[in-house]
């Protein structure tokens, strides 16, 4: 209003470097956390599980987080057996959490990297989840088999 008003350009151009600057430092500072976040876990797959497939399955939660055992097969072209094991091994270790409390068609997710999203109440922000809904909302059955 002040722009339109009284011409504040300068004051307006501020306002908005300034929120540039602050998004830039909070991507730079999710970038930071989510390289230390991998590099960690891989060290506790090259301890725990020291497979290949393990740390497939790894690179593969960055890109999605939320995954079926089924999808995993798919994914890592492994049986359905070697899948169910390889994600029961993620979860006795903490990298993956089952989401539904089913004994078949589970959905899980890689919640280290999910609460990395999230603000400081708990709650995906605003902004978070209109720009990644993969990321902070339930999965729909499409985003679990595409």
């Amino acid at each position: 209003m002040a722009v339109r008003d009284h011409g504040d350009w300068e004051g307006w151009l501020k306002f908005f470097l300034k929120g540039v600057g602050e998004v830039a430092n909070q991507a730079t500072e999710t970038a930071r956390q989510i390289l230390r976040l991998r590099e960690g876990h891989r060290q506790l797959l090259s301890e725990r599980i020291a497979t290949l497939n393990a740390q497939r399955l790894l690179d593969y939660l960055y890109q999605r987080p939320m995954v079926t055992a089924g999808l995993v097969a798919k994914t890592l072209e492994v049986s359905p057996p070697t899948a169910n094991s390889l994600v029961n091994q993620f979860c006795d270790i903490g990298l993956l959490t089952e989401r539904t409390g089913r004994r078949r068609n589970r959905l899980f997710s890689y919640e280290p990297y999910l609460k990395l999203f999230e603000d400081e109440a708990g709650e995906p922000s605003d902004e978070e989840s209109s720009t990644q809904p993969s990321i902070v909302t339930a999965p729909t059955a499409t985003m679990i088999e595409a």
